[in-house]
């Protein structure tokens, strides 16, 4: 592969991986400047696209900006220009990220898209329930037309030189979040629960058709895989991230009954399941329903902005939780963090996901992680 030449000694690893197994390290995708790179460091994945360019454009051609997202040319170049630039280390991979936030499915049933400078929204529309219709035809509605016109043009230039990220779709209770406004939806878990049941059965076939449509549509470039580009996690299958984060302010009883069943459809359409936890409240709120989900394979733990990081005591608990359940663990983490997580968990089914600020400093790391990995911290795993 021409932006990742130790592609298939990683890909090894990665398949370790997903066996709960290790070769000869965990699995640690390290991102970090190209020695030839003339360009300031990129940001890191989790915090969203990178905005190259979109510095140029003023806050008053709102035609400039949307054009920024959704022409096709200009995804690519700043995608290319990204990998051209960019040290794939250890398991990190270069993969296409065609974002305009995480909830887009929001604009095929009805909320327009509002692009700025800095990221896409996407409206309340929801004012009744009474009065509303679910309606998205996959065919003609032109936000996900587009998408599609942006990833087509992306695997038409692929050649083997890079992966095809999955596009950000959304999940239902986050989409729902959206349209119809937090404190209301809350209201409607209590209030008018059946109406929640049928969007959430709507969005999650949705959300099935969709990812079929695109895991189908890259499934020649990517030789079958599925890959989360924003977490450098690649899979041997249809792959995709299943998430809630409005569970934040659920009870296990309402999370449960809600989005149970809609994680469980989503998690049976995929061969590998990564679920995305966003947050400590989450965490310790909804951890025990999901290690009773047996359609998830992964965890995917963010602490989110102004909580501990992510090597804290407060978590260690219940990453090992994770691990004695005999799902896989993927943490974000400092470069800084990394030896002290591994002197606590298992490496085995252990994703960890960094950057540093050079290629020299990424691959000392790599081979700190495999000296690390091989004091061989084991946790049982569950049978």
């Amino acid at each position: 592969m021409h932006f990742k030449t130790d592609w298939e000694q990683s890909k090894r690893r990665i398949e370790a991986f997903w066996k709960n197994e290790i070769i000869d390290r965990c699995c640690v995708a390290v991102l970090a400047p190209r020695k030839t790179s003339k360009l300031p460091p990129f940001p890191e994945l989790q915090e969203g696209p990178w905005l190259g360019g979109m510095e140029l454009i003023g806050h008053d051609a709102p035609d400039s900006v949307r054009n920024w997202w959704i022409d096709p040319d200009l995804n690519y170049r700043r995608l290319t220009t990204w990998f051209e630039n960019s040290y794939f280390g250890g398991e990190a991979v270069p993969a296409t990220y065609v974002n305009w936030g995480a909830m887009p499915m929001a604009a095929f049933f009805g909320s327009p898209a509002v692009f700025n400078n800095k990221s896409v929204w996407y409206p309340e529309v929801i004012s009744e329930w009474d009065s509303w219709r679910w309606q998205f035809d996959q065919v003609t509605n032109p936000y996900w037309q587009q998408i599609l016109a942006i990833n087509r043009y992306l695997i038409d230039r692929c050649e083997g030189r890079y992966f095809i990220g999955s596009p950000e779709v959304g999940s239902a209770g986050d989409v729902l979040s959206l349209m119809r406004g937090m404190d209301k939806l809350c209201l409607d878990l209590v209030e008018n629960p059946e109406a929640v049941r049928r969007a959430i059965t709507t969005l999650t076939d949705a959300w099935i058709a969709l990812h079929e449509q695109l895991f189908r549509m890259g499934s020649e470039a990517n030789g079958g895989a599925g890959i989360l580009a924003w977490m450098n996690l690649w899979a041997p299958g249809r792959h995709a991230q299943v998430a809630c984060d409005l569970s934040t302010v659920l009870s296990p009883r309402m999370f449960r009954e809600f989005f149970g069943e809609e994680i469980k459809r989503e998690g049976s359409w995929c061969d590998f399941c990564t679920y995305h936890l966003d947050g400590p409240q989450a965490m310790r709120s909804q951890l025990p329903v999901l290690l009773s989900i047996d359609e998830i394979d992964t965890i995917e733990f963010t602490p989110g902005s102004g909580a501990a990081p992510t090597y804290s005591p407060q978590y260690i608990p219940l990453y090992k939780k994770i691990q004695e359940s005999g799902k896989r663990l993927y943490l974000l983490a400092k470069t800084e963090e990394i030896e002290p997580l591994l002197t606590e968990l298992s490496p085995e089914g252990l994703f960890l996901c960094t950057q540093t600020s050079s290629e020299e400093e990424a691959d000392n790391l790599l081979r700190s992680v495999a000296h690390w990995s091989a004091k061989r911290n084991v946790v049982p795993m569950a049978q």
